[in-house]
C-alpha cells in the first residue's frame, strides 16, 4: 500500500480524531461524551448506525446501550445479558469483531431485524473492558476490513474518555450523596429543589417541599448508642424512599431531619405525607422493634413562596409546629 493511500483510508480516522478534540477539551461528561461520539461517528466516520454500551457498575453481566443512531436506535436502552450477541463476544475476546451476516439469534437479542451485518470494537480502559462500540448496516456483508480496523482505531481513543468521564460521574455522585444512608445530600437537594422551581415557572406547574423530622431518636441515641442510631437511620432512609414515588427527591438534610421534594404536588401534600408516619425499625444490637413517629412540615410553590428560602422556611415552621403541638412518644430502654 502506497503511503498516499494510507493516508486516504486515514483520513477518517483523523477527522474523528479532530472533532473530539475540539468539543471535549474542558471536563468530560458522559452523556455528552456519548452524544459527540455518535454524531462525528455518522459525520466524519461514516458509520451512519452506531451503539455505544456500558457494562453495568452493578450489574456486571448486563451490558446497556446509552446511545444509538440510524438502525441501532431502536437499541437504545436494550440490556443484553451475557455472554448473548456479538457485543459480548468483543468483551469477552477484548479484540474487534466481524459479523458478515447477523443470525437470527442475533437479531433477537438485537430486537432489530433490519441488522444484517456488524462490527464491534471493545472498549478498553486500564487493561479491562468497559464496553462496546458498534456499528451496523442493513444488508450482509456491508463491511470491509478497514471498516472494522477504523472502528478499532476509534475504539481505542474514546475508552479512556469514557472512563474518566465515568469516573467523574462517580465522584460527582459521591459528592452529592450521604454516606450514611445512600440518600442524596443537602447539597443536592438545594440543586434539585433549584431546578425544579426554575421548571415549575416554566410550566406553572406545583411544587412542595417538605421537611421530616424523627419524634424520639435523641432519647434513642441516648439509651442505645451512636451506633444503634445510625442502624435506625439507614432503615428509616429506607422507610421512607420505599413509601414516596420515583419522581420525587428524598434527602438526609442533618442529623435526624430528612427533606422531600415532591415535583408537581399541591397545596392537598398532607394527604401525601400522612401516611409516613409511624416508622417501625429494629433496634441493634438486641433486635427491639421501635415505633419513630415522624413530624412534618410542608410548603408548596406558588401558594408559599416561589423561591427555595422562602418554602424551606414555611415547612421549617411548620415542622415545629407540629412538634410542639404533639407529645414526644417515648422510647423504651
Amino acid at each position: 500500500m502506497t503511503p498516499l493511500m494510507q493516508r486516504r483510508e486515514s483520513a477518517p480516522a483523523l477527522r474523528f480524531l479532530a472533532t473530539l478534540a475540539k468539543g471535549l477539551t474542558a471536563v468530560l461528561d458522559t452523556r455528552q461524551l456519548v452524544d459527540w461520539t455518535l454524531k462525528a461517528m455518522r459525520d466524519d466516520a461514516g458509520f451512519h448506525s452506531s451503539a455505544i454500551a456500558f457494562v453495568g457498575d452493578h450489574r456486571p453481566d448486563l451490558l446497556t446501550v446509552v446511545g444509538a443512531t440510524g438502525l441501532g436506535s431502536a437499541l437504545h436502552g436494550l440490556e443484553i445479558p451475557r455472554p448473548q450477541g456479538s457485543c459480548w463476544a468483543t468483551m469477552m475476546a477484548k479484540r474487534p469483531l466481524h459479523a458478515p451476516d447477523v443470525g437470527r439469534r442475533d437479531r433477537r437479542v438485537f430486537r432489530c431485524t433490519n441488522i444484517r451485518s456488524a462490527i464491534c470494537a471493545p472498549l478498553i480502559a486500564d487493561g479491562e473492558a468497559i464496553g462496546t462500540l458498534a456499528a451496523y448496516a442493513d444488508r450482509a456483508d456491508a463491511f470491509a476490513s478497514d471498516d472494522l480496523a477504523l472502528l478499532s482505531v476509534i475504539a481505542q481513543y474514546v475508552a479512556n474518555l469514557f472512563a474518566i468521564a465515568r469516573l467523574q460521574s462517580r465522584l460527582r455522585s459521591l459528592a452529592e450523596t450521604d454516606s450514611l444512608t445512600g440518600l442524596s445530600n443537602r447539597r443536592h437537594f438545594l440543586a434539585a429543589l433549584t431546578r425544579e422551581l426554575s421548571r415549575a415557572r416554566r410550566t406553572a406547574a406545583p411544587l412542595t417541599v417538605a421537611l421530616l423530622d424523627l419524634d424520639g431518636f435523641k432519647a434513642l441515641n441516648d439509651t442505645h448508642g451512636h451506633l444503634a442510631g445510625d442502624h435506625a437511620l439507614r432503615q428509616i432512609a429506607r422507610s421512607l424512599r420505599d413509601r414516596l414515588r420515583s419522581s420525587d427527591v428524598l434527602a438526609r438534610f442533618g442529623g435526624d431531619e430528612f427533606a422531600v421534594l415532591l415535583p408537581e404536588t399541591g397545596p392537598d401534600v398532607p394527604a401525601v405525607l400522612r401516611h409516613l408516619a409511624p416508622i417501625s425499625i429494629t433496634v441493634a444490637p438486641n433486635g427491639q422493634r421501635r415505633i419513630l413517629p415522624v413530624s412534618w412540615g410542608a410548603a408548596s410553590s406558588p401558594a408559599d413562596g416561589v423561591d427555595s428560602e422562602a418554602l424551606l422556611r414555611t415547612a421549617d415552621v411548620r415542622l415545629y409546629g407540629m412538634k410542639r403541638r404533639r407529645k414526644e412518644l417515648p422510647v423504651s430502654p
